[in-house]
């Protein structure tokens, strides 16, 4: 092996040490994040994957009123999402975090929730719709609690950009496998055992139901908020909500997102697409292998290419590499399975490191906003609840988008859904211009879901030298912080 390989590798051994090894965390912290955050992407990958698919091929519900159900319990949690944020950024009468809570008591209603909406119950048409309406409210606010619980905690364990980057990095690796496993075996075991299809989506529901809700509650007993400095003040919910406004990272990112659920439509209809316009689920297998193994490879670049790109280039550029092959994509067709798989496989290169830019950038973005209600107010203000509670209502908000969006095209594409009689339900054989039309959800979808959300992103400046200077005039601020009230606390040490 030549000296430059050899260097190479060492390069390789010696940073991806330093990030394992991070100096700010522990291995039970990284093991312990990481293992919430599988968990938790297991039960979301089952439902975002199977259960519109679910609900139209066994429950019998139209797509017309999968469309209500779906805008009527996300418009409620995004109700929720703000004052979910406020809960957390205060402090239990204790004095204990009540983030950390959450963190424990939300697993099991997500875990039960997400089974028994895979569950058909002997009932008619009308009840069927208020069954799946009431677990999968209960579905939905208690994952938006228990995503908020984590990231809030996760922006609590260090203040240093350098070392959150390598955290975040690390839990990726865990959210791709969490998120890969489902829609990875679901379609293998459905194209073998296509006659038990139903039977199929409930055993991985379960199966992932249990896994996830053990894995969810490790972090309760592992992660420590170490950011709550002696002398930062807890801020009045009126001034968290002024720090909110000032955070123009969280607001690009936000906006982006809203925008993303565009792209969600693409993703929710690859399910459709490879069942229905290619009569070959199989696909769904091959193509998500190729791709969780290019989004693994883009996680572990992040330590390396961060050196030289920021997280919101990360974002950026990730957005418009998928948003040109989806162009590619809709102008080459499908008629040959094997580009059909290579291309959407390659389309989710960046997905891991984009995924994992997000999270760093939005906690990266509570040093700026410390920063600039310093400048502003007088008064430094984190607000890492709030921050997240933001960005999960606009995550919410993206979906209700999406489940508006999805229904919608299978509406306007002539998408027919099973007949229910009674307590026999018929599948229907779509007609070639719906399975056209497919097609063509997917591919615009996914060129407009992926190149609009690059261009906003290109408006967040906190990066480059801007973003080192004012990390720099931050550190002195702390520092300066801390000494003062060293100081006076020595000071009435010695009166008393």
């Amino acid at each position: 092996m030549s000296e430059g390989r050899v260097g190479f590798f060492k390069k390789v051994k010696t940073g991806w040490s330093k990030v394992v090894h991070n100096p700010t965390f522990t291995m039970k912290e990284q093991f312990g994040f990481s293992a919430g955050i599988m968990g938790n992407s297991m039960a979301q990958d089952v439902e975002a994957y199977a259960l519109t698919l679910f609900l139209t091929r066994f429950m019998g519900i139209a797509a017309s009123f999968v469309l209500i159900l779906e805008m009527v319990a996300k418009i409620a949690n995004i109700i929720v999402d703000p004052i979910a944020g406020v809960i957390l950024d205060r402090k239990g009468k204790n004095g204990r975090s009540r983030a950390k809570a959450f963190s424990l008591v939300m697993p099991l209603p997500l875990a039960v929730s997400s089974v028994l909406l895979f569950v058909v119950p002997k009932i008619n048409l009308t009840a069927r719709i208020v069954y799946v309406f009431v677990f999968y409210l209960i579905y939905i606010v208690a994952d938006g609690f228990y995503d908020m619980s984590l990231s809030t905690i996760s922006a609590r364990m260090t203040t240093n950009p350098k070392d959150r980057k390598n955290f975040y990095t690390v839990a990726q690796f865990a959210s791709t496998l969490g998120g890969m496993l489902p829609s990875g075996l679901i379609p293998v075991f459905v194209a073998i055992y296509m006659e038990k299809e139903a039977l199929i989506y409930l055993l991985f529901a379960l199966f992932f139901g249990i896994v996830g809700f053990c894995l969810m509650v490790i972090p309760y007993f592992t992660l420590t908020e170490k950011t709550a400095a002696p002398w930062r003040k807890q801020a009045p919910v009126t001034m968290n909500f002024k720090a909110i406004m000032l955070n123009r990272p969280m607001w690009c990112l936000i906006l982006s997102q809203i925008v993303d659920s565009v792209r969600q439509v693409c993703y929710s209809g690859l399910a459709y697409f490879y069942l229905e316009t290619l009569s070959a689920f199989w696909m769904a297998s091959v193509a998500g292998t190729i791709s969780a193994t290019l989004s693994y490879c883009g996680i572990a670049a992040v330590p390396f290419i961060g050196n030289k790109l920021s997280s919101r280039d990360i974002i950026m550029y990730g957005y418009f590499y998928t948003g040109l092959l989806y162009v590619l994509f809709f102008f080459v067709g499908y008629k040959s399975l094997i580009f059909v798989a290579v291309l959407i496989g390659l389309a989710g290169l960046p997905n891991g490191a984009m995924s994992s830019s997000r999270q760093i950038l939005l906690a990266d973005s509570t040093d700026y906003m410390e920063y600039m209600t310093w400048k502003k107010y007088g008064e430094p203000v984190r607000s890492e609840a709030m921050t997240f509670a933001f960005r999960s209502t606009a995550t919410r908000l993206s979906g209700l988008w999406k489940s508006l969006l999805f229904p919608f095209g299978l509406v306007v594409i002539g998408y027919v859904s099973a007949k229910s009689f009674g307590n026999t339900t018929i599948s229907v054989v779509q007609s070639t211009q719906t399975l056209n039309g497919i097609f063509y959800l997917i591919t615009i979808s996914g060129i407009v879901g992926n190149i609009v959300p690059g261009i906003i992103m290109s408006f967040d400046n906190y990066t480059g030298k801007r973003k080192e200077k004012m990390l720099e005039e931050l550190y002195a601020m702390r520092a300066e912080r801390q000494a003062e009230w060293d100081a006076a606390h020595a000071e009435g040490g010695k009166e008393s």
